[in-house]
């Protein structure tokens, strides 16, 4: 056993914790990265087909989300009027676009004649035009032109609403984020954590310099779940395990907030799994080896650390320098955690931004066209050159459920990562197939996030079900379950 305690709320790893760790940083840590919260959420098996139904499937596309706030584009690739982003989840597409007022608006992507999707990639128009009939709406999305308007005086002289439906649309930070429900909290308050924790993180300081969206053979929740706990490194990324403390990850989940969560792996600390105690100087080596692979650095000699050094300090200040030069900016006051680490942040249903600089990533996970697939998108948002203008963002690359991530161009190394995480998704998917077991169990502790996600969605669509004055007995073969 490697807990120091048989409490289901508050057992942990040996080793340790971030919080001890944080105290050897070579400058002041941030205020937010000691803000944690890691409450006992409960030991509850899963139900298996919430990963492999399409009535459940169904359940979420309607009353989760249709409900939630989700990150949809940065504001910089709608900077000018008419620049345009398609954003497509479940069933639904959104044109979220600049109007000509300067206003960001999330237009409904669908012709108010007959229905038809009035775009299909992201760009700059002075109008939408229905490629069926030629309806036409301006970018700010009010009806312009009616071919035949003779026979349409219901839209053109009477009542109806002359207008593309909306979403609710809020800007935070650079990003736009959309919501449908017009009755829908706040971002500003479902948000409230991230929003104060990232004062120390801007992203509005960052610009887009990879983007890749891929098809994966899995349903959302499998990948995303992939990506919210380090207990998979010991079989998935064995070679991390000399310099990651997989098992010494903090998880937090903010009572008052919560719809944000967050994952803290520290680096620069060897895994607890690895029984004999390694030297610093072996720990900095085999982290430095590896990072200059997947940061994508053209200068990948071997380091030889000096002895008595600590890993931890000696690999954030290699690539704290080697960054500076890479982003051409000074990145001197940055934490060693914000150098190294992997501090990541999730807000409920999808979006998941990390903190640190030393990989400046987000993601986002949306439903596939059928329970056992989905859309991942990896952004890379590299800090802005010092005295130099803004570059544009990164045209995104698309990629087919039989490409690999290493196909994007600017993936770099860390395509090795993703393609070993990719190799179990299928697995997994076809595995919860399987009727020899109906559930799935979770750790109360690393996987305790993903349990509190998968309660959360089960309110919405609850929720949603009493004010659409429809029984809960809809739903009740897929709650988290005792059993």
């Amino acid at each position: 056993m490697t807990t120091l305690d048989n409490d289901p709320g508050v057992s942990h790893s040996r080793g340790p914790k971030v919080q001890e760790i944080l105290k050897t940083d070579t400058r002041p840590v941030p205020k937010a990265l000691t803000e944690f919260a890691s409450p006992y959420v409960g030991s509850e098996d899963v139900k298996k087909a919430r990963y492999t139904s399409q009535a459940f499937a169904d359940l979420e596309k309607e009353f989760m989300w249709s409900k939630t706030w989700q990150f949809a584009c940065l504001e910089a690739e709608i900077a000018a009027p008419g620049s345009h982003v398609v954003y497509d989840v479940a069933d639904e597409s959104l044109i979220v676009t600049r109007g000509n007022d300067g206003v960001v608006r999330a237009l409904h992507n669908a012709c108010m004649h007959r229905g038809t999707r009035l775009k299909d990639d992201d760009g700059t128009v002075a109008s939408f035009v229905c490629p069926f009939h030629g309806w036409e709406w301006d970018v700010q999305g009010d009806l312009k032109n009616v071919p035949g308007e003779w026979d349409f005086p219901q839209f053109t002289h009477g009542s109806k609403p002359t207008c593309l439906p909306q979403a609710k649309v809020a800007l935070w930070d650079g990003l736009v984020f959309v919501n449908m429900d017009p009755n829908c909290e706040p971002f500003e308050k479902v948000a409230s954590t991230l929003i104060e924790h990232f004062k120390d993180f801007p992203l509005s300081k960052r610009y887009k310099a990879f983007h890749a969206v891929k098809e994966v053979p899995a349903n959302w929740k499998v990948v995303m779940e992939a990506f919210s706990e380090g207990y998979h490194v010991i079989a998935t990324h064995p070679q991390i395990k000399p310099f990651c403390g997989d098992e010494n990850s903090e998880y937090s989940i903010y009572p008052e907030s919560p719809f944000v969560s967050r994952f803290f792996n520290p680096f620069g600390v060897q895994s607890p799994h690895i029984v004999e105690q390694l030297t610093e100087q072996t720990v900095a080596a085999e982290f430095v080896a590896f990072s200059s692979r997947s940061r994508g650095y053209s200068d990948q000699s071997q380091v030889q650390p000096p002895d008595g050094i600590q890993a931890r300090a000696y690999v954030a200040e290699t690539f704290r320098e080697r960054m500076s030069g890479m982003f051409r900016a000074d990145l001197d006051s940055y934490t060693d955690a914000e150098i190294i680490d992997a501090i990541l942040y999730h807000l409920f249903p999808a979006f998941a931004p990390w903190a640190g600089i030393g990989q400046p990533l987000m993601y986002r996970w949306r439903p596939g066209r059928t329970p056992d697939s989905c859309f991942m998108d990896v952004y890379r948002m590299a800090p802005l050159p010092d005295g130099e203008e803004i570059p544009e963002p990164a045209v995104t690359t698309k990629l087919r459920l039989d490409q690999a991530w290493k196909e994007a161009p600017g993936m770099a190394g860390l395509a090795d990562v993703f393609e070993q995480d990719m190799s179990n998704f299928g697995f997994v998917q076809q595995g919860l197939k399987s009727t020899g077991k109906k559930t799935v169990t979770f750790g109360n502790y690393q996987e305790g996030r993903l349990r509190h996600m998968h309660k959360t969605i089960d309110t919405f669509i609850l929720q949603g079900l009493a004010e659409a004055g429809r029984s809960a007995d809809e739903v009740a073969p897929f709650l988290v379950s005792n059993e």
